[in-house]
């Protein structure tokens, strides 16, 4: 397959999709105009959960739609979990939990997470957050290691496409610092080898999921400004 041709068009609107989100994201105009729409005390709740939709509309659903609008021969998702899935999910989610805990201390890691700084939830909150990274996770997913991993495959090969496909997942981690940078070129080539070999996402997305929803619950516990199940929204 000729990379430079409609066939590989969907790996340049994939990118173009995630800057697009990318820009939205770190947008302190937008923010500025949606937060002002809710009191201070729920404004960084809201605004996340809106950037999370977002973010699934450009990773998923623009990609997805140009795909089938244009029926392009590329890759497309397996809604197929396998028992590969599975062992490597358990495998990881063993490893990954533990250091999540411990890692989740650290002051320059409560500095950044949680990412909604808000000092009172409630059960319906704590819920929808959780869930909202899923359906985060699962639009990123579906970009990085669906439409720029293993819909690059058949244009560079495996090894190709698992070197510049870990570049681009660790370039999406800069501006969260050094560290998770550095932290994400391990785990973007275990997922990938991961990914090819069971040939869908689900393992990276559930373990990603699990990865989140696990930071954020000891990240809410080791921050001691945030008080969760409060009763009143």
């Amino acid at each position: 397959m000729q990379l430079f041709s409609l066939d590989g068009t969907p790996l340049l609107i994939g990118l173009i999709a995630y800057i697009l989100y990318f820009i939205f994201l770190r947008s302190t105009y937008v923010k500025t105009k949606v937060t002002k729409r809710f009191t201070p005390a729920k404004s960084s709740f809201y605004w996340v959960q809106l950037t999370r939709i977002v973010a699934f509309i450009c990773m998923a659903i623009i990609p997805l739609a140009y795909i089938q609008y244009l029926e392009i021969d590329f890759w497309t998702i397996d809604f197929n979990w396998t028992a590969s899935d599975t062992k490597y999910t358990l495998i990881l989610a063993l490893i990954l939990v533990p250091l999540g805990a411990i890692n989740a201390k650290r002051k320059e890691h409560l500095a950044m997470y949680p990412q909604v700084r808000m000092t009172r939830w409630n059960t319906l909150e704590y819920l929808s957050n959780i869930v909202s990274w899923g359906i985060y996770l699962l639009g990123y997913e579906f970009l990085f290691r669906g439409i720029l991993f293993l819909g690059l495959i058949p244009f560079t090969g495996l090894y190709p496409a698992i070197a510049i496909n870990t570049a681009l997942y660790a370039l999406a981690h800069l501006y969260k610092g050094k560290k998770e940078t550095l932290g994400s070129i391990p785990l973007g080539i275990i997922l990938c080898l991961i990914t090819a070999e069971t040939n869908t996402i689900w393992t990276a997305f559930a373990v990603h999921w699990i990865m989140a929803g696990n930071n954020f619950a000891w990240s809410h516990y080791f921050n001691k400004k945030t008080t969760v199940f409060h009763q009143k929204a």
